[in-house]
């Protein structure tokens, strides 16, 4: 498909391998972003020893469905059902149900696994947080003390803080306690999110987010991306709680009104690999993602009748 590159000069870049999605790149980003693409580098490229991840099997792990070295996915649809794809394939899904058992919600908004138990949750348009089973049950087991403002939402878990953040098409940026004893069950309402500009703007249509290292190695740092689907690019939220972004570079589609993103950890080489959920020309389609530059790789069209609208990859695929 063709592709929208930023104005301006290209940034320099260093690539490495990757076999399968889009390698993160070093950018070099302009100078308003300067001080956030040192924590980038920190928490990218940090050295990366054993993992200290859990290792609970998630029902939602590939078990065969997978050809060897594919990503599997989990996706939440337009119709609010859980399926399954291989990223390199999002055309043949299988389905694990029908979402069941909210609780004064209508429907999730958005979905991501933990690092903390390995577990999915998603997060309803009433501000309910729940836990997903395989067939698609719902378990409350939060509750969003701040109400959400938005239509369009994108909800990830900060692995390092342990804390999942929501943020929305209105430039809302949440930050919610699910269990830790310091706070338990509590939501923070931290800076809206704003764009660079002179002066600082809301950012309306961010819909998409998702950190980089999800493990629970205290030798990584972790950092968050989200994508803007009215500017049609990925920006970088630093720091995450003042909401304050910074542009990283154009996706190449024209996307909206929501983004379904998530990121890739795979913590035995330290490759963060992103992908995304887009709605382009009227259908979701399901692409590769550098965070870094925005570059997008089209990996193919969800069917008609299981159109996904968010994504999350299972924990520790290989």
């Amino acid at each position: 498909m063709p592709r929208r590159r930023s104005p301006g000069p290209a940034p320099a870049r260093e690539r490495a391998a990757s076999p399968i999605g889009v390698t993160f790149v070093r950018t070099r980003l302009a100078a308003g972003a300067a001080a956030a693409t040192a924590a980038l580098a920190a928490s990218l490229f940090a050295p990366v020893t054993a993992s200290a991840d859990p290792a609970v099997p998630s029902p939602f792990a590939p078990q065969g469905r997978a050809a060897k070295g594919a990503l599997v996915s989990v996706g939440l649809t337009t119709d609010q059902r859980l399926v399954g794809f291989r990223v390199d394939d999002p055309a043949a899904t299988w389905s694990f149900g029908t979402v069941r058992g909210l609780r004064g919600d209508t429907k999730l908004v958005g979905i991501d696994f933990r690092v903390q138990n390995g577990k999915l949750y998603g997060v309803g348009d009433k501000g309910g947080v729940y836990t997903l089973d395989s067939d698609a049950g719902a378990v409350k087991v939060s509750q969003l003390t701040v109400a959400l403002a938005g239509r369009h939402f994108g909800v990830d878990f900060n692995p390092a803080a342990n804390r999942l953040r929501v943020i929305s098409d209105t430039g809302q940026n949440l930050r919610h306690n699910i269990d830790d004893p310091a706070a338990p069950r509590t939501t923070t309402a931290d800076g809206a999110l704003t764009n660079p500009t002179t002066p600082p703007t809301t950012a309306l249509g961010v819909t998409g987010a998702a950190y980089t290292n999800n493990d629970l190695n205290t030798a990584t740092a972790t950092t968050l991306f989200d994508i803007d689907t009215v500017n049609d690019r990925v920006s970088l939220q630093s720091p995450a709680n003042a909401g304050t972004l910074a542009p990283t570079g154009n996706l190449g589609v024209d996307a909206g009104p929501s983004a379904g993103f998530d990121i890739y950890y795979k913590a035995s080489t330290g490759e963060n690999k992103g992908f995304a959920a887009l709605r382009t020309s009227g259908r979701y389609r399901f692409y590769s993602v550098n965070a870094l530059d925005g570059e997008t790789v089209f990996r193919g069209t969800f069917p008609t009748g299981r159109q996904v609208v968010d994504i999350a990859l299972p924990l520790d695929q290989n």
